[in-house]
């Protein structure tokens, strides 16, 4: 056989590889990790009713105060803040919380979460963002976390986890 001939074959399996690898990722996707991040009680103050809006009606209740503990960070919740409620004709409920977290070390962390309402029990799927000049949470800029918000006696709990990939 010709080297030619030879360099062909092998070219024509490695292409048969990378596609067969390809089909494989495509069939069974490698999911992404979670890390915990933290658990926080948000504590509200009462609500202020903005009224109906085209969109539906809006409240706004405020932050007053709380705390965050977990593996990733620790810190209170400052009277920063607020829950800007959006209530649609056809029954869903969007939050979008804005709250000002001051961790252990004094850094100061801006959280945004926003999701909607899942049914009549209160619990809202949220993705939350973060801004920071911290060097110590400055992977906080770039986390995609989510977590799961409930309502309470004084307020809401959130679990909040974020999504790794290549990095576990």
């Amino acid at each position: 056989m010709h080297f030619f001939s030879l360099l062909t074959v092998a070219t024509g399996l490695l292409g048969q590889a990378v596609t067969g690898a390809a089909q494989s990722l495509k069939d069974n996707p490698v999911p992404p990790g979670v890390q915990f991040l933290f658990s926080g009680n948000i504590s509200v103050g009462l609500p202020v009713d903005i009224g109906a809006v085209p969109a539906g009606n809006v409240t706004v209740i405020p932050v007053i105060g709380g705390a965050v503990s977990g593996p990733k960070i620790a810190g209170k919740m400052l009277a920063l803040g607020a829950d800007w409620s959006l209530s649609t004709q056809n029954g869903y409920s969007y939050s979008d919380m804005r709250a000002h977290i001051r961790a252990m070390d004094n850094s100061n962390i801006y959280l945004q979460m926003s999701g909607v309402m899942q049914g009549a029990n209160g619990i809202i799927l949220v993705r939350g963002t973060f801004q920071t000049g911290s060097k110590d949470f400055w992977w906080m800029n770039y986390a995609f976390a989510f977590g799961v918000m409930k309502p309470s006696p004084t307020g809401f709990t959130v679990d909040m986890w974020h999504m790794t990939y290549g990095m576990q």
